[in-house]
C-alpha cells in the first residue's frame, strides 16, 4: 500500500511487467518498493530518486542518471547499466545477479565501486578499471572481468569462484585467502580425486607480482561450506595458467 501511495504520487504504477518509461523525468521520484519486472527505464533521469527494496528485474537502465540514487536493498537480477551514470549512487545489500556493468562503471570512484561489486553475481564488468582498489571481501562469483585493468586491486578473502579473467592486467593484485575455486563432491569426505574442482579463470591474464598465498578451495552442495588452501598444482591446471611471476 506504501508503495502504491508513493508511485501514484508521481504517476507511476507500483507494479509493471514491460512499461515503458523510457526518458522520463523521475528526479527524487520515491519509488521505494515498486515491482518494476522488464521495464524500459533507458535514458530515464533518476537523479536523487529512492528506489530502495525495488524489484527491478531485467529493467532497461542503459544510459540513465542514476546519480544520488538511492537502490539499497534493491533487486537488479538481469538489469542493463551500459552507459549509466551511477556516481553517488547507494548499492548497499542490492542483488546485481548478471547485470551488465559496461561503460557505467567509468569514472566511479572507489566507494561507488566497491558498493557495487560488493555482492555481484555473473555481472558483465569486462574491461572494467579498477586499478588500485580495494574490494576485499566481495562476491563476484562467475562474474565476467576480462580485459579488466586491475592493477594492484585487493581481493583479499574475496569470493571470485568462476570469475573469468582471462587477458586481465592483475599485476601486483592481491588474492591472498580468497576463494578461487569449488569443489563439487557428493559426500563431504570426497577427495580432489574424487570430485570436479573448478577454478577461477586465469588464462593469459598477467599476474606477475600477484599474492595467490592461502588461496582457497570451497566445497559446494553442502552446508555450512567448508574450505581449504587449494594446492597451486590444481590451480594452475584448472585456472588455465602457469601463474608465473605469482606468489604462490
Amino acid at each position: 500500500m506504501i508503495a502504491l501511495t508513493l508511485a501514484l504520487a508521481v504517476g507511476l504504477p507500483a507494479s509493471c511487467t514491460g512499461c515503458d518509461l523510457a526518458g522520463r523525468d523521475l528526479r527524487g521520484a520515491d519509488l521505494s518498493q515498486v515491482d518494476y519486472v522488464g521495464v524500459d527505464l533507458a535514458r530515464a533521469d533518476l537523479r536523487n530518486a529512492n528506489l530502495r527494496n525495488a524489484n527491478l528485474t531485467g529493467v532497461d537502465l542503459s544510459r540513465a542518471d542514476l546519480r544520488g540514487a538511492d537502490l539499497r536493498g534493491a533487486n537488479l537480477t538481469g538489469v542493463d547499466l551500459a552507459g549509466a551514470r551511477l556516481h553517488g549512487a547507494r548499492f548497499d545489500g542490492a542483488n546485481f545477479t548478471g547485470a551488465d556493468l559496461r561503460p557505467g562503471l567509468s569514472g566511479l570512484d572507489a566507494a561507488d565501486l566497491r558498493g557495487i561489486f560488493r555482492e555481484c553475481t555473473g555481472c558483465d564488468a569486462q574491461g572494467v578499471d579498477l586499478q588500485g582498489i580495494d574490494l576485499g571481501g566481495v562476491s563476484i562469483v562467475g562474474s565476467d572481468f576480462r580485459d579488466a585493468r586491475a592493477r594492484g586491486v585487493s581481493f583479499a578473502g574475496a569470493d571470485v569462484e568462476g570469475v573469468d579473467f582471462a587477458n586481465a592486467d592483475l599485476r601486483d593484485a592481491n588474492f591472498r585467502n580468497a576463494r578461487l575455486c569449488s569443489l563439487n563432491a557428493d559426500t563431504p569426505s570426497a577427495h580432489y580425486g574424487e570430485s570436479r574442482v573448478s577454478c577461477v579463470d586465469f588464462h593469459n591474464a598477467d599476474l606477475r607480482g600477484a599474492d595467490l598465498a592461502g588461496a582457497l578451495v570451497c566445497r559446494s552442495g553442502h552446508e555450512p561450506r567448508s574450505c581449504e588452501r587449494v594446492d597451486p598444482s590444481t590451480l594452475k591446471r584448472e585456472s588455465r595458467s602457469d601463474l608465473d611471476g605469482a606468489t604462490l
